[in-house]
């Protein structure tokens, strides 16, 4: 469901992706330790300490000069009014804990810089790889739609679309394949935005209603997968994109029914904990695999084959193409939330948004 904008209303950013915002930090952290060591490095500088010091030094008493001559009977070295140097005072111990912190810091800013470059250079080499991987797993699902269009085309040229039923047929898959392959496409581009941290709309969102809208539009889809709706007493609003948010939770409930047989009953509770929203999700079918309950949440993991036929409204809900869960995951994050699979015979998601 779409939901407009109100008139005057600015778009401000959301919580930005968690790798942007541990960048942010980390270079802060790199530029507070430089400015500490340039402020030692000025405060040790401007402190005295090490230098020779001139001392006027008073002419002794007459009684005093005849303890002055040596034993030998020679004059004392000093006579009135002479000036000589004499040794410096004794450095404080706070300054020496200074010169102590102007070597200190400065070598720890260097193997935090050092660190930070080793761990850039890692990233950068793991977000290639990724970049690589995703483009070919996105080209693969490409081209199932693109080869099932181009099949009834030559079909349809070569004269096999004769008759009214087999070009009704043709049609039918044709219009379902182009709708696949938009709604893959509008998730890459919405993964590609969260990822870039782009910002997200900011507006009140009233998670109570955005449920109640993502049941009945999960039951207009599948009729025979009953879902009951579970909204606790209270205030259940939160500030961020009311879309995409609707998407999340519409993802999780198309999760069910295309991956669950008919009959399977869900449950949508929505409810307050501990200062975050927390939206649960649960049903009573087979459940997610062992094996792929530690990547569930990864691009491209599919848990097997559809086991019902999708409604041609079923677009854009992470139909089977192996990205309906990572949006999730991607949406709740852009929020300052987070999402997980908790154990159980079924499959049970649980997400949790800042208050």
């Amino acid at each position: 469901m779409d939901h407009q904008r109100t008139r005057g209303q600015t778009a401000l950013p959301v919580t930005r992706s968690p790798d942007a915002v541990r960048h942010r930090r980390e270079r802060a952290a790199v530029r507070t330790l430089f400015t500490v060591a340039v402020l030692l490095f000025l405060t040790v500088g401007a402190a005295p300490g090490g230098r020779t010091v001139a001392h006027a030094v008073t002419a002794p008493s007459a009684g005093a000069a005849g303890s002055r001559t040596e034993s030998a009977g020679r004059p004392a070295r000093y006579g009135a009014d002479l000036v000589g140097p004499l040794p410096a005072p004794d450095v404080p111990a706070s300054h020496t804990l200074l010169e102590a912190a102007a070597v200190l810091v400065p070598l720890a800013l260097l193997i935090g810089l050092a660190s930070l470059l080793h761990r850039e250079r890692a990233r950068r080499r793991r977000s290639e790889r990724r970049l690589l991987e995703f483009l070919a797993t996105a080209g693969h699902e490409l081209r199932t739609p693109l080869t099932a269009i181009s099949g009834y085309v030559q079909l349809a040229r070569l004269g096999g679309l004769t008759d009214t039923e087999t070009f009704e047929l043709a049609m039918e898959r044709t219009t379902d394949e182009t709708r696949r392959m938009a709604a893959l496409l509008d998730e890459l581009m919405l993964l590609t935005r969260i990822d870039l941290g782009q910002p997200l709309r900011r507006e009140p969102v009233n998670l109570a209603m955005l449920c109640r809208d993502a049941a009945a539009d999960a039951r207009a889809c599948s009729p025979h997968h009953p879902i009951r709706v579970t909204i606790l007493p209270g205030t259940h609003t939160v500030v961020g994109d009311r879309d995409r948010l609707y998407q999340a939770v519409a993802n999780l409930l198309a999760n069910v029914r295309h991956h669950t047989p008919e009959g399977t009953r869900t449950s949508l509770g929505l409810g307050t904990e501990a200062g975050f929203r927390v939206i649960e999700v649960t049903d009573d079918g087979p459940g997610i695999p062992m094996e792929l309950r530690r990547t569930a949440f990864e691009r491209f993991v599919h848990g097997g084959q559809a086991t019902v036929r999708h409604a041609p409204e079923d677009t854009g809900t992470g139909g089977g193409n192996g990205l309906g869960l990572s949006v999730v995951a991607a949406i709740v994050a852009a929020h300052g939330g987070t999402v997980t699979l908790q154990p159980g015979s079924g499959a049970w998601f649980r997400i949790q948004i800042p208050a």
